[in-house]
C-alpha cells in the first residue's frame, strides 16, 4: 500500500446536483482535491468535497460570492469547467456545471498527472447490486462506494467486525475481504487484496457507460403467460427467486434465478447475453453447470442445461420443493 494519502474527495457516478454535506471528519479536509474558482480576473482557491457529472460541492470562503454568478472551476489536471453557483452556505457552495462532465474521464486525468507509484483511485460513490457471501449465507446487497482498498455496502445480513466475506461484483472477478465495521445495516468491507487502478478504472468506465435498468423491476410473472416467455406457465418448474451467478469467459455476473426445471433455468441479469451464449451458472447449494442461452427478453434469459439435472442435483438446489412444485 502506498504511503501517499488518498484523496478524500467523493467522486460520484450519479448525475445529481450538488447538495450540502455533513462536516468532514477531522483530518480529512487537507486530503480534499484542490481547485480554483475563477471569474473575470478573480481567483478563489477551493477544495472539492463531492464531484458528480452535474456539479460539485466546494469548500471555500463564501463571503464575497453571489448565487447565480457564472464561474469557471479549474482543476489541477488542467480541466476548466464553466458553471454557476447554485447555492451558498457557511464556507461551502454548490457549483452546477453548464454541461454534463465525464466523471471517469476526470478521474483518469487526475491519475495521469501523478507518477505511477502514487496513482490511487479515490472513493467513488456508486450504486450497484452485488452478491454477498458470508459462510452459508448469500444475499444481494447494494454498494454505496468503492475504492482500491474496499467497499461500502447496505445489507440485511447480520455482519460482525472481522467476518470473512466474498463479494461477487458484475464485471469483476470474485473478491474476498473482511468486515471492517458495521452500523445499522451498513458495513465497510476491506479487500484482502487491493484492486489495482489498472483494474478499477476500466471497470468504472464500463459501469458509467452501462445502460441503467429501471429502478423498479416489473413484478415477476406480469403478463408472462400471455407473452409465452420463460417458465412461469410451467407447473412443474421450481420457483426459486434466489441469488446466483453466471460466468462468461473470466467475468462473473450476478443473477436472480427465477424458475428452474431439470432442463431449463430462467434468470435476470444486468449482463448483455445473446441467444446462443455459452455460460456457466452457479446457484447456492451447487457447484454449477454449463448452460446455453436459448431465449432473451430485455434482461431476462432462458437457458438450457447442456446436461439435464438429475433429481439429487435439483434436491440440493431446492430441498423440500420438488414435491411441492
Amino acid at each position: 500500500m502506498s504511503e501517499v494519502l488518498a484523496s478524500s474527495t467523493i467522486f460520484s457516478l450519479n448525475a445529481d446536483l450538488p447538495t450540502a454535506l455533513p462536516a468532514p471528519a477531522e483530518g480529512h479536509v487537507s486530503a480534499l482535491d484542490s481547485a480554483v474558482l475563477t471569474r473575470d480576473h478573480e481567483r478563489q482557491p477551493c477544495l472539492i468535497r463531492r464531484f458528480t457529472a452535474a456539479g460539485a460541492t466546494l469548500r471555500l470562503p463564501t463571503g464575497d460570492l453571489c448565487e447565480g454568478d457564472p464561474h469557471i472551476l479549474e482543476l489541477k489536471n488542467g480541466q476548466a469547467i464553466p458553471g454557476t453557483l447554485s447555492w451558498l452556505g457557511e464556507e461551502e457552495a454548490g457549483f452546477v456545471f453548464d454541461a454534463t462532465i465525464d466523471v471517469v474521464g476526470t478521474l483518469a486525468r487526475n491519475l495521469a498527472i501523478l507518477p505511477a507509484e502514487r496513482r490511487l483511485v479515490p472513493r467513488v460513490e456508486i450504486h450497484q447490486t452485488i452478491c454477498l457471501h458470508r459462510g452459508n449465507n448469500v444475499e444481494f446487497s447494494r454498494t454505496r462506494d468503492i475504492s482500491q482498498a474496499g467497499l461500502g455496502i447496505q445489507t440485511n445480513l447480520a455482519l460482525q467486525e472481522g467476518d470473512a466475506v466474498q463479494l461477487a461484483i458484475d464485471g469483476l472477478r470474485p473478491i474476498t475481504g473482511r468486515v471492517r465495521w458495521e452500523r445499522g445495516g451498513f458495513a465497510g468491507i476491506a479487500f484482502d487484496e487491493e484492486l489495482g487502478w489498472q483494474t478499477l478504472m476500466p471497470w468504472l468506465r464500463e459501469v458509467q457507460n452501462r445502460p441503467q435498468r429501471p429502478a423498479e423491476p416489473r413484478p415477476v410473472g406480469f403478463h408472462d403467460e400471455e407473452r409465452g416467455f420463460g417458465l412461469t406457465a410451467d407447473k412443474n418448474a421450481i420457483r426459486l427467486n434466489a441469488p446466483g451467478r453466471v460466468r462468461e469467459g473470466m467475468v462473473w455476473w450476478n443473477v436472480q434465478v427465477r424458475n428452474l426445471t431439470g432442463m431449463l433455468v430462467e434468470f435476470e441479469a444486468d449482463g448483455d447475453f445473446t441467444k446462443g451464449s455459452q455460460l456457466w451458472i452457479s446457484i447456492p447449494g451447487s457447484s454449477g453447470w454449463p448452460i446455453n442461452v436459448i431465449e432473451v427478453e430485455g434482461h431476462r434469459y432462458l437457458a438450457e442445461f447442456r446436461l439435464p439435472l438429475r433429481p439429487h442435483e435439483l434436491a440440493l438446489i431446492a430441498p423440500g420443493r420438488l414435491q411441492a412444485s
